[in-house]
C-alpha cells in the first residue's frame, strides 16, 4: 500500500493509531470478530480509514501495490 499525499492531517489514520493504543494493537481483530458476530463480511475499518482522510484531505489518494 502505498500513499501520495500533500496533506500534513490525515484524521483516518490519526483515528487508527488512537485504537492501536488503546486496545494494545488488537482492535482490528475485535473489529473483525464483532463484525463476524453480526454476520457481516468485513468490519470495514479500511473503509472508514480512507473515507476520514478524504474528509480531511481533497487531494487524497491511495493505491495500493
Amino acid at each position: 500500500m502505498m500513499k501520495t499525499t500533500q496533506c500534513k492531517f490525515l484524521l483516518g489514520d490519526i483515528v487508527e493509531i488512537i485504537i492501536d493504543k488503546i486496545t494494545f494493537g488488537n482492535g482490528t481483530m475485535w473489529a473483525y470478530k464483532i463484525a463476524k458476530f453480526f454476520g457481516y463480511q468485513d468490519c470495514g475499518c479500511e473503509k472508514r480509514r480512507i473515507w476520514l482522510n478524504r474528509l480531511t484531505c481533497k487531494n487524497y489518494k491511495e493505491s495500493y501495490e
